[in-house]
């Protein structure tokens, strides 16, 4: 985006101060571009998702992080405020609305001051701490503060939903924030309905340990599969395709939904994506910070219970999929290193501020012929939330994936166009309930 940057990952091997200093700043100043088009600081103490803390957790939050993990490093003896350090520490994960905490939130004045102390605190820190020539998770101070700038690039993502979600006279677009054309404008790459049949290989899943960007836990071990043959759409599904399931009533056709979806759907009232804003006879598409014309070749964004239904509705054999056949899908993607060509490849990092028609970034289809295997949106996967053999969560961040393998969180692959950071790595992998909302999208798959 003009005006809009966001600077690739630090390497873990031969960093300066310098490089760090800057990607700290690029990765503070983003996430107050992005709280700074909240118009007024009474919409902090809203509620725009009912299954997510009001915004001012979230302006905490980040800030709070890097205090407490240097602590536990034992880089820090005490921090600023114990009972913010305290209230900010973690998230949510509730299942329905009732489970969520009520807190006595503090005012937003004072939050910000909090914010301030830290970033010059950080600015110190990142001058003057030692970094190793090659940086390992065993270096906990390190380790601690790359921990801290990645977890606040994810939560720029995350925030960017929760904000997607308020009234947009609530919002003002931030100087510079461009949005991705209607329609492709490369010569009508992006919609091709090919169905293409993949043979059968193997993928070994897992970042080396020797990589040289920072990794999260859950993105270690490894774990080889043996891929039967199987068959995917080159596309993922757009708003156009998606019209036709809202058009047929596919959300009034219980047969069509997992029962966990049903449910969803009866408590949720759904009839259409979380993003279509209901207009006489026709819909509007609500980007980040307007609303526009719902731009038919953008890919559709829907939670993984939409995305199922969508899949029965178009017929028995298809289905989302699998994690190992999303690495043969994108076996042969252009890729340089550990993440994906930032900007000129794929809708990554914020080339735009919002999805792109599919297949716009042509630079980046596959040898086989697919479309946007990175970026643009995440990408719904069938498995649930697993980690890789030899997996071990990281002693500075014990709960950051562990609590989650289970059957309610389903994978995601692929990253989005608010993805930056390690984030946009091919290896990063993302997961989230199934009702839960994110920049994320699909793509069909179906047996050989």
């Amino acid at each position: 985006m003009e005006g809009i940057r966001s600077v690739p990952p630090v390497r873990l091997d031969g960093l300066s101060h310098q490089d760090l200093k800057d990607y700290f700043v690029n990765t503070w100043e983003l996430y107050e571009l992005l709280f700074g088009a909240i118009q007024s600081d009474e919409s902090l103490y809203l509620n725009p998702d009912p299954l997510r803390h009001p915004l001012i957790f979230y302006l905490g939050h980040t800030a709070v992080f890097y205090l407490n993990k240097l602590k536990l490093a034992g880089a820090l003896e005490t921090g600023f405020n114990e009972e913010f350090e305290d209230l900010f520490e973690r998230g949510v994960d509730p299942s329905r609305p009732e489970e969520m905490p009520n807190f006595d939130w503090p005012s937003v004045a004072s939050v910000r001051d909090y914010r301030l102390r830290v970033h010059e605190y950080l600015l110190g820190k990142l001058t003057t701490v030692e970094i190793p020539q090659t940086i390992t998770a065993e270096d906990d101070e390190m380790w601690a503060l790359l921990m801290g700038l990645e977890h606040d690039r994810i939560h720029f993502e995350t925030s960017s939903m929760l904000i997607r979600q308020y009234p947009a006279e609530a919002l003002k677009r931030p100087r510079g924030w461009e949005y991705a054309p209607v329609e492709a404008t490369n010569g009508g790459a992006s919609r091709t309905g090919r169905v293409i049949q993949v043979g059968p290989g193997v993928v070994r899943h897992g970042k080396p340990p020797e990589s040289s960007t920072f990794g999260w836990d859950i993105e270690y071990g490894e774990r080889v599969d043996e891929v039967p043959a199987f068959a995917a759409m080159a596309d993922l599904v757009t708003n156009r395709d998606y019209l036709g399931f809202v058009e047929d009533g596919g959300y009034a056709e219980k047969r069509l939904w997992s029962k966990e979806g049903w449910r969803w759907v009866e408590r949720a009232g759904a009839r259409k994506p979380k993003f279509w804003v209901s207009a006489d006879d026709t819909f509007r598409y609500r980007a980040m910070f307007d609303e526009l014309n719902l731009p038919l070749d953008w890919p559709v964004e829907v939670n993984a219970h939409e995305a199922w239904a969508f899949c029965r509705w178009r017929g028995p054999e298809w289905r989302l999929p699998t994690e190992s056949e999303f690495r043969r899908i994108a076996a042969d993607a252009p890729l340089v290193g550990d993440v994906p060509v930032f900007s000129d490849t794929y809708n990554l990092n914020l080339a735009f501020g919002s999805p792109s028609p599919v297949g716009h970034f042509a630079e980046g289809t596959t040898a086989r012929g697919f479309h946007d295997v990175y970026g643009n949106v995440w990408q719904w996967l069938k498995d649930d939330f697993r980690p890789f053999p030899g997996f071990a969560p990281h002693h500075l961040y014990r709960d950051y994936s562990e609590p989650f393998f289970d059957d309610r969180h389903s994978m995601l692959l692929g990253g989005a166009w608010a993805s930056t950071g390690t984030s946009a790595s091919r290896f990063y992998r993302l997961w989230f309930r199934r009702e839960f909302f994110q920049h994320a999208g699909f793509r069909l798959a179906r047996d050989a």
